[in-house]
């Protein structure tokens, strides 16, 4: 998947994994986090460094919040799976390793920032389906401001909305119509049904009715203790769940919201509220208290998060400050 968070990723992941063929656990954002610190590990032909990646990327998943289900990460199977010596070879033969486990055959990424490496796919002749999920920025910039993590001020979730969305739309001008399937979520609010059968007829996936029962799964279950910003996939689809903006969100929000990101937002389908004369940029002084203000409100959501998330949260993030700490090689 790609797209940004917020954005109904959650449900649509616990859904597919509903089907009889498909595994899709919650990410750790593997390529995300690791790529960055890739030079931790110098010269991947070296055994010891490939290893010590294998090793790595197994802790980060075992440690994940949400944890994935069934057998244990077997190392050694890994080692020998894996045909290349790259991060992304090792990204793919562990979700192929847990398939193998559950008796599966597809596997589904939720981690919606990979769009961000499709280089690294291209570079390797990787050439993997993709579902676009995209939403009302509008909306998902609220949820956000719910959320412990993520931006907070309108001025940030506009920018960073409109860029996740432009980077997912030249992806797709870069591979064939077949390849694809953008989703609005609130289609697959409305019409569940048909928006999973049209994903199965695409890419070839047997279809079940079970997809409309995902709330009731064990995944969905331990999604949704794992964190306030989840619990609501324990919960049938809330198809009333859109154009909470017009109701949450200020007039003086709006206009910031839509001077940023008005121009995706009309791309993509959706209304503007505002007036073209509203609409504008802001000044060097404007976006410097925009910044202030959004320090402010993530200093506030973690000062006021739930510490039964904070807790869950805190061995993963432990491992990445050392992993950040290690000497570059």
């Amino acid at each position: 998947m790609i797209g940004t968070q917020r954005s109904g990723s959650n449900l649509l992941r616990l859904m597919l994994s509903q089907l009889p063929e498909v595994f899709a656990p919650h990410p750790p954002h593997i390529l995300l986090n690791f790529y960055p610190l890739m030079d931790r590990y110098s010269d991947l032909t070296v055994d010891d460094n490939f290893k010590q990646l294998i090793e790595d990327v197994c802790q980060v998943i075992e440690l994940n919040p949400v944890p994935w289900e069934g057998a244990a990460l077997d190392r050694q199977r890994l080692w020998g799976m894996c045909q290349r010596r790259s991060l992304l070879e090792v990204f793919i033969r562990v979700h192929e390793l847990q398939c193998i486990a559950h008796g599966l055959d597809t596997w589904c990424c939720k981690s919606l920032e990979t769009v961000a490496y499709i280089d690294h796919y291209a570079a390797e002749g990787v050439s993997p389906y993709i579902i676009y999920l995209y939403r009302d920025g509008r909306d998902a910039a609220l949820s956000f401001r719910k959320a412990i993590v993520g931006e907070k001020h309108f001025y940030h979730l506009a920018r960073k909305w409109r860029q996740d969305q432009q980077q997912a739309l030249d992806f797709l001008q870069r591979i064939p119509d077949g390849q694809y399937v953008r989703l609005r979520y609130e289609e697959l609010t409305s019409e569940p049904t048909a928006h999973i059968h049209h994903i199965c007829d695409k890419f070839s996936l047997p279809y079940s009715n079970d997809v409309l029962e995902y709330y009731k799964s064990s995944e969905s279950q331990r999604t949704a203790v794992s964190g306030h910003m989840w619990e609501n996939v324990a919960k049938p689809i809330m198809k009333n769940n859109s154009n909470k903006f017009l109701k949450e969100m200020t007039h003086e929000d709006l206009v910031i919201y839509e001077s940023v990101a008005g121009d995706m937002l009309e791309r993509l389908g959706y209304t503007l509220i505002t007036k073209p004369e509203e609409r504008r940029s802001f000044s060097a002084d404007e976006i410097a208290a925009f910044d202030a203000e959004n320090a402010r409100l993530k200093e506030e959501a973690l000062r006021t998060a739930d510490p039964h998330d904070l807790e869950l949260r805190k061995p993963q993030a432990a491992f990445w400050k050392a992993l950040r700490a290690r000497p570059v090689r």
